[in-house]
């Protein structure tokens, strides 16, 4: 027996789908930045997505006090420097209910990033845009894309709670409490 001979399942299905340039872009930022292929990310998704339905919890939960969430997630940056305002469009690529993990295109002055600022956001599946302040714990910046890990703090009780609500997935037994209450009594 070769022990070059693989012995598990192979993958022999094919899956296409279309996608939008806003979409294919996020894309392939975050597999830089995890030094993936497109498809490996897409397959790692799925295959957590449907885990966590099969055996109705999380996948890979952390056990600590706060959990943190990998995520892809639209934000912008608002920071007050100098008496100068900056925005800058970013990602959030993890997010618990104390820190964040954000990527953003590089900034010409990444020595002197902004310590405190905002983060502003709008957390899936919610209309509700929430505005956290933040401070720097440390940052990275490689060729065009800087990733910056901050010390979040949810200003109201309201948007803490949204941000748990998120981070716990409370809102998958919700939905799913939902579906059952619109089932006949037999099923």
């Amino acid at each position: 027996m070769s022990i070059f001979k693989h012995s598990g399942p192979r993958k022999n299905t094919k899956i296409s789908f279309r996608t939008d340039d806003e979409t294919l872009d996020q894309l392939k930022s975050i597999c830089r930045i995890e030094n993936r292929t497109i498809s490996s990310l897409i397959e790692s998704v799925l295959t957590e997505y449907v885990l966590i339905h099969e055996n109705g919890s999380q996948a890979d939960q952390e056990k600590r006090l706060s959990p943190r969430k990998k995520c892809s997630i639209p934000a912008v940056i608002l920071s007050d420097k100098n008496n100068q305002q900056s925005y800058f469009n970013c990602l959030i690529k993890s997010l618990s209910a104390n820190s964040a993990q954000l990527v953003f295109k590089k900034i010409p002055d990444e020595e002197n990033f902004y310590s405190d600022f905002f983060i502003l956001f709008k957390l899936p599946k919610n209309d509700h845009p929430l505005l956290v302040s933040s401070k720097l714990i440390r940052s990275k910046c490689l060729e065009n894309e800087c990733m910056i890990v901050a010390k979040i703090n949810c200003d109201t009780i309201s948007d803490s709670e949204l941000l748990q609500k998120y981070l716990l997935k409370i809102e998958f037994a919700e939905n799913n409490d939902n579906k059952r209450h619109l089932l006949p009594n037999n099923q």
